[in-house]
């Protein structure tokens, strides 16, 4: 008896649900589709492809019709939208901003690290932070300052290491001296603090404030594909009583920058805190506000260079021909580092193949319908993938997956030795996003990346010591087990 009812409760529904699903979906298109099976959507296909999750998403997605793709999920009332449309990341984006806000998952997993600062806020509370945030970015001192800063990490201790590198014939992990350098930066910029943590090669100095903040990211961006973590949160267990330590660990180190290098001070720097605290009308002098800010900074000013950084030299090291041309370019000494269009073109390449964040996404608080005609209800994800955008032959052309930087430039016509750069629009190529949340960061990690790249291949040459990169399937595009490379002295 049991087993009849069993079989009438839920066996039978499946099986009459598989049946009409494959009859409307056999002659759906010409390529394979994923299935949603009963109850499971797609996960199953989610499941089996989980180690190589962007590749697939990208084949899936730019073989839909429009490029768009429903994702079925289990217990889910709706689909996931994902989409590689311009015209629909331009709608989400720009057209219809208002309606579209941050992801409710993305959000609830990130709150204890980063509070409801402007990386996770919306609507007005939104504007008021956004508003502060673009003086300060847009600032000429706080442009010269970030200069300043990364030219001397450049100077003092990049080239120094991997010139020590080069003279002992050594491997080193380029992923986690990148990762190093560019927290050094980012925590000069948002803190106005020196952390050395690139310093003493090999033997780099412990550095608990580094450690935690990347510890807290991780285990914040791995609650999205986890369903028990509000449970181990509850009970103080596991990687949950880690993440608790670690963001102790973060606040306590910004509040004693706060109050016993700042508060303790009549001036302040030209640091991002700084700016902060000098607020002529006093909006933000609250601790806990500085100390959320801080965070949220930080998350945005280091993850996503050091891995266009990383991912750009693993690029040109496999691209002779192209770093033979950056070489040429930048040990012109009648060009300025503005004046390096083939660099420029090349970084802009690099992060088309492999862009720093994989993906965005927005949630709609009221129903739509996107410029192809997906309708969209009220509560419903879309999202745009930027790895699968940038292996699109419809945007691209057929030789994308080529490493090729002259596909963004054109010749001048009064030179035609000279090149002249052609931009995409940020909804082709949202790498910074696009519309009014674009990244106010965008200049300056140009800024920053161009800057190592031309001091860096004016004097060395990298031989990846691997065979293929791996890269984690999370947030950012990081390499798995790091990029291991020799330092190759050009001037030895």
């Amino acid at each position: 008896m049991a087993d009849q009812y069993l079989f009438a409760l839920f066996i039978l529904p499946a099986l009459l649900y598989l049946g009409s699903y494959l009859r409307n979906n056999h002659n759906a298109g010409t390529f394979p589709r994923p299935y949603a099976y009963p109850f499971l959507g797609h996960l199953v296909a989610i499941f089996r492809n989980r180690n190589q999750i962007f590749e697939w998403i990208a084949e899936v997605v730019n073989n839909s019709p429009s490029a768009t793709f429903l994702f079925h999920l289990p217990l889910r009332r709706h689909p996931h939208i994902v989409t590689a449309n311009p015209a629909n990341v331009q709608h989400i984006l720009k057209t219809r901003f208002d309606i579209y806000h941050k992801h409710r998952k993305f959000r609830v997993v990130l709150h204890d690290l980063c509070r409801d600062n402007v990386f996770l806020a919306d609507g007005q509370e939104w504007r008021k932070l956004r508003q502060f945030a673009s003086r300060e970015f847009s600032s000429r001192s706080f442009h010269k300052f970030v200069e300043l800063i990364t030219e001397n990490e450049v100077s003092n201790r990049l080239l120094p290491l991997l010139s020590v590198a080069a003279a002992n014939n050594a491997v080193i992990d380029l992923q986690d001296v990148l990762r190093r350098f560019t927290f050094d930066i980012a925590v000069q910029m948002g803190l106005g603090h020196d952390l050395a943590y690139l310093y003493n090669f090999p033997n780099f100095p412990p550095t608990n404030f580094a450690d935690a903040f990347e510890s807290a990211f991780e285990i914040s961006m791995k609650r999205i594909l986890q369903f028990f973590w509000k449970a181990k949160r509850f009970f103080n267990m596991g990687s949950e009583r880690g993440l608790k330590r670690d963001i102790s660990e973060i606040r306590e180190f910004i509040k004693e920058i706060i109050i016993n290098n700042r508060r303790r001070s009549s001036t302040g720097g030209a640091d991002f805190l700084s700016g902060l605290m000098n607020d002529p009308e006093g909006k933000f002098d609250d601790d806990e506000f500085l100390i959320d800010s801080s965070i949220n900074f930080l998350l945005a000013a280091q993850d996503t260079v050091i891995t266009a950084l990383t991912w750009y030299f693993w690029s040109v090291s496999r691209n002779p021909k192209v770093e033979d041309k950056i070489v040429k370019e930048v040990k012109d000494e009648k060009k300025d580092i503005r004046d390096m269009i083939y660099t420029h073109a090349s970084i802009f390449e690099s992060m088309r193949l492999h862009p720093p964040v994989p993906f965005g996404g927005r949630e709609a608080i009221q129903d739509d319908v996107l410029p192809d005609g997906t309708k969209v209800k009220k509560g419903m994800a879309v999202f745009y993938p930027t790895y699968a955008m940038g292996r699109s032959l419809e945007l691209w052309g057929s030789d994308w997956p080529e490493f090729r930087p002259e596909r963004w430039l054109n010749r001048t016509q009064e030179n035609h030795d000279e090149w002249t750069f052609v931009p995409r629009d940020s909804f082709t190529y949202p790498i910074f996003h696009g519309g009014p949340r674009i990244c106010l960061g965008k200049d300056i990690a140009f800024m920053q990346i161009e800057t190592v790249a031309t001091a860096v291949f004016r004097r060395f040459h990298f031989v990846p010591a691997m065979e293929e990169a791996v890269f984690l399937s999370h947030f950012a595009l990081k390499m798995t087990n790091g990029f291991l490379v020799k330092v190759v002295d050009r001037n030895a």
